[in-house]
């Protein structure tokens, strides 16, 4: 990480900047060993790692210019670099010049956006049409390409194909691509290897997929595209009405990621309580750098049969489910052939053991690499970076202190992503920013409000429906749980959301849809990550309303070491 600064309180701040110096010997972990510069609190760091002052519409990105490379020397790939794959972007420009490839403009707008915000990171941009010419475009380039990265879910698959193609030492290969992106394909490679996975079947047929459904007899079931990304096409199915409507929306239609839905995957719905463990991995041995667990609602006075995410908390690094999820993931990237690189792991903890709902081989997204930095001090896309380009040398040090266990990340601060949930419905008449600022929360980075002033609000019934997000961060967890109280009761008292009934002078014309609830409110539609896109689908600028604060440690309770 970087070198740390003081603030004119006199407390020193770590600089968690992905430029930063390499880390110390000594620290291992990623941190540098701890040094004061002449910086005041009012300057703002290099990177989205700093704590921040507060700005209105300002996102998490680095507030000087990208470095400029010479056309010349080692350079990385990074395939469609857009949502959390910015991260790689700030932690790579300072060290080596970044090659852009897209492989497809046809995707959502989502992701198209984010290569425009990010365009000055990127030396060259090689758009693809096929392997051959991309790879050729590649080897044209005055450069020594050293390492190619997934920059997000889209470019999971055409990311390995380069790899192996170019011959990097970091290759995953492509023999196991398919099981690490094919939502059906993940588990019957989980059943090759002898570890747990859900029941399915995959078929385009929809009398196919009926008398499975009918064989099994147990209500509800999953499903899905079988290699679409976040929440696209997810169905909860309580009867054969809904497996319809679901095979009617899936099948042969666009997604996403710019490829046609030719089958889906029915899948058994896994009772039990959902996490996330992200990793990253170097010669086929894995390091857990954060693990997440979901809390769900189940039912509200106005939709009794909803299921309403809460948010995701991070949790320790070891304790008995822990330890059974990471054991369990690192047999299932083993299995799918994840040897290098950053993975997303989701998996149901059920009645018998944990069950992947799926792998996503590359970094958290959303704002997740962002807060496991303020959280723990170590950084996923750092150790991503290590493991592709560095020889994995800062891994290696990890698995090597840690023998016979597991290296534990650091848990430095209670950490939650905040699903705001609304019990008002109708024209928005203040600004869920201006509230929530107003309240003064020690805890709370930053505010992510779905719906602006003036626009529509719906009543909460799944993550389509939430009125917004607030990331929290504090060393203090009974600081944390005061501040989220303090938000569910101005939901609950209504100060939070106030409403007319009628549209306000600047109200903008609703659409049908924006008025009326969704109508299939599914458990796996509320992953936090997903916001970002189902905000884009809304044709919504997040970067327009978004709120960060200060996160303000206290002098003298920030470790040594981190």
């Amino acid at each position: 990480m970087g070198l740390a600064h003081s603030s004119a309180d006199g407390a020193v701040r770590p600089d968690f900047s992905p430029g930063g110096p390499a880390p110390s010997q000594n620290g291992g972990d990623g941190s540098a060993s701890r040094q004061k510069s002449s910086r005041s609190s009012t300057t703002t760091c290099c990177t989205c790692w700093a704590w921040p002052q507060p700005k209105q519409g300002v996102r998490a990105q680095p507030a000087v210019r990208p470095k400029v490379h010479p056309r010349s020397g080692p350079a990385v790939v990074v395939v469609d670099p857009y949502s959390s794959g910015r991260f790689l972007l700030y932690e790579l420009n300072p060290t080596m010049p970044i090659i852009c490839v897209r492989s497809s403009l046809k995707l959502g707008a989502f992701f198209l956006r984010a290569y425009d915000t990010h365009k000055e990171y990127f030396a060259e941009t090689v758009d693809f049409d096929n392997l051959a010419q991309v790879v050729a475009r590649l080897q044209e380039l005055p450069y020594d390409i050293v390492g190619v990265f997934p920059g997000c879910e889209p470019g999971v698959d055409l990311a390995d194909q380069i790899a192996e193609a170019l011959k990097m030492p970091s290759a995953n290969g492509t023999e196991l691509t398919t099981a690490r992106k094919d939502k059906a394909a993940m588990q019957d490679r989980l059943r090759e290897c002898g570890l747990p996975a859900a029941e399915q079947i995959r078929s385009s047929n929809l009398a196919e997929l009926s008398a499975w459904a009918q064989s099994r007899a147990q209500w509800p079931l999953v499903a899905k595209p079988v290699g679409s990304s976040g929440s696209d096409g997810i169905f909860f199915c309580n009867g054969m009405e809904d497996l319809r409507a679901a095979h009617a929306e899936v099948v042969g239609k666009m997604n996403p990621n710019g490829q046609v839905n030719a089958d889906i995957v029915l899948q058994e719905f896994l009772a039990g309580t959902e996490y996330i463990v992200d990793t990253v991995s170097y010669a086929g041995q894995h390091i857990c750098c954060a693990i997440w667990v979901y809390t769900k609602r189940k039912g509200t006075p106005w939709n009794p049969t909803c299921i309403v995410s809460e948010g995701n908390r991070l949790l320790p690094a070891s304790g008995e489910i822990q330890d059974q999820l990471v054991s369990y993931v690192f047999s299932v990237l083993t299995a799918v052939g994840l040897k290098y690189g950053p993975c997303h792991t989701e998996v149901m903890m059920t009645p018998r053991g944990p069950i992947l709902v799926e792998v996503n081989a590359r970094l958290h997204g959303l704002q997740g690499p962002h807060l496991i930095g303020l959280a723990t001090g170590t950084s996923q896309q750092k150790y991503a970076v290590d493991a592709i380009v560095g020889g994995g040398r800062l891994i290696t040090q990890q698995l090597e202190a840690s023998r016979p266990g597991r290296w534990l990340y650091p848990m430095q601060r209670a950490c939650l992503q905040m699903v705001l949930i609304s019990p008002a419905e109708g024209f928005l008449m203040t600004s869920i920013v201006k509230v929530i600022e107003e309240m003064r929360l020690p805890s709370v980075v930053e505010v992510l409000p779905s719906v602006q002033k003036g626009q529509y609000l719906r009543q909460s019934c799944d993550l389509n429906t939430a009125a917004g997000y607030v990331l929290l961060v504090h060393e203090s967890g009974t600081q944390l749980e005061q501040d989220v109280k303090r938000i569910r009761a101005a939901e609950d008292s209504g100060s939070l959301y106030k409403v007319s009934k009628t549209p306000l002078p600047n109200s903008p014309l609703p659409s049908p849809a924006s008025m009326r609830a969704s109508p299939i409110s599914s458990p796996r539609l509320q992953s936090v990550e997903k916001v970002e896109q189902l905000m884009e689908d809304d044709d919504f600028d997040l970067g327009s309303s978004a709120f960060e604060m200060q996160l303000t440690p206290q002098a003298g309770t920030i470790p040594e070491k981190l």
